[in-house]
């Protein structure tokens, strides 16, 4: 894939969607997948993970990464106003449930697995924490979501078990609904996101999915280490 640089996304008009460059960043290509299911097209703008990315915070008074800009919109951060966003220039089914209960439900699986404090969160709590405080406080000198997301012994814990109610929960939703989809009997957004996100708990292949070494050696050991946790 190619990318464009921020300041020159400025000038461009239509949809620029700033991504984590170079790497399966879940986040980022999950949002791909989101405006690629409608079919929108869109410019793709480099965002370097856990870096400083100054020309992207004066542009859209972000750092990280998935951020849609539509032509002279705000600045779009949160997976629901971008896939609001998607489902409004789109075309093709929709991502979200037609039935309301189905939707409130699924939007809230979604935000309890993607989003602030929620599995996903709490999970590169975990994964940041891996090697101690001392790892920790020397990363934090060089990488910016070691501040972001703070680290202590506590929060760990914290974070350790605010993730396993979460996937307990979704184990338990897997179970009841017994169909091919996790919310509803059609593909949702939810679907799109369990698929990237789930590289967590079971990583791809290289073949499948490659990815920098140490981004690897995280996720791997985020799968070790769910798989000695789970009791379901």
């Amino acid at each position: 894939m190619e990318y464009v640089r921020p300041e020159q996304a400025r000038a461009i008009a239509g949809l620029r969607l700033a991504l984590t460059a170079h790497m399966p960043a879940p986040y980022s290509m999950s949002a791909r997948m989101v405006f690629d299911h409608h079919q929108v097209p869109y410019t793709s703008v480099e965002q370097v993970g856990a870096g400083a990315n100054e020309d992207l915070v004066a542009w859209t008074g972000h750092r990280n990464a998935p951020i849609a800009v539509y032509n002279d919109e705000v600045a779009r951060v949160g997976w629901l106003e971008i896939l609001n966003l998607a489902e409004r220039l789109g075309k093709g089914p929709s991502l979200l449930p037609d039935d309301i209960d189905t939707r409130m439900q699924m939007i809230g699986m979604t935000n309890e697995l993607i989003g602030e404090n929620g599995w996903v969160w709490n999970m590169r709590l975990l994964m940041l924490g891996v090697g101690g405080a001392e790892r920790a406080e020397k990363e934090a000198t060089r990488n910016p979501m070691f501040k972001d997301y703070g680290y202590s012994e506590a929060a760990k814990n914290q974070a350790l078990d605010n993730a396993s109610r979460v996937l307990e929960r979704f184990a338990k939703f897997a179970q009841v609904s017994g169909g091919e989809y996790l919310c509803g009997d059609r593909l949702s957004a939810l679907d799109i996101y369990w698929v990237y996100f789930s590289n967590l708990l079971k990583t791809l292949t290289h073949e499948d999915c490659p990815m920098p070494r140490g981004l690897r050696k995280s996720y791997d050991l985020s799968a070790v280490y769910w798989a000695s946790l789970i009791p379901f």
